[in-house]
């Protein structure tokens, strides 16, 4: 379960994404409270999305646990990353000159595009901050 959220084309601004990870999947009225409460209190979260640890890749949590102690949650987990405009740029490009012809006919698909962007903005190179507490998360955005 993922929702973009707001149009983060403004790089002039320092936009955010937030990983919500549970061990089962969240319903979406729990996911929705959580987005509600983000969005009445901040307006830097350009990407959030669900993360299920039961159902992740096991080596992209072995690359977060490097940055933080997954095993010591049981509650949601409330990740930030930093957007990283350029790099999303520059693997779009990258994928266009790959397939030059299915470019040319506009024949690659948003899904394509979506999977570089949302790699790019859940990336355990551009962690930030992680917390139990919403309201810890709040207070990090509203300051930054």
């Amino acid at each position: 379960m993922f929702k973009k959220r707001k149009n983060t084309n403004d790089e002039t601004d320092i936009w955010y994404s937030l990983v919500i990870m549970t061990d089962q999947e969240m319903s979406d009225e729990d996911y929705d409270k959580t987005q509600n409460k983000i969005d009445d209190h901040v307006d830097n979260v350009g990407f959030s999305c669900n993360l299920t640890r039961s159902q992740s890749d096991k080596e992209y949590l072995n690359e977060l646990d490097e940055r933080m102690n997954l095993n010591s949650y049981t509650k949601p987990i409330y990740v930030l990353f930093r957007i990283d405009h350029d790099e999303i740029k520059a693997k779009e490009k990258a994928l266009e000159k790959k397939h030059r012809f299915r470019h040319f006919f506009n024949l690659i698909s948003f899904a394509e595009y979506d999977v570089i962007a949302t790699k790019v903005m859940t990336s355990p190179r551009h962690f930030v901050i992680y917390s139990d507490s919403l309201e810890e998360i709040i207070d990090f955005l509203r300051e930054h």
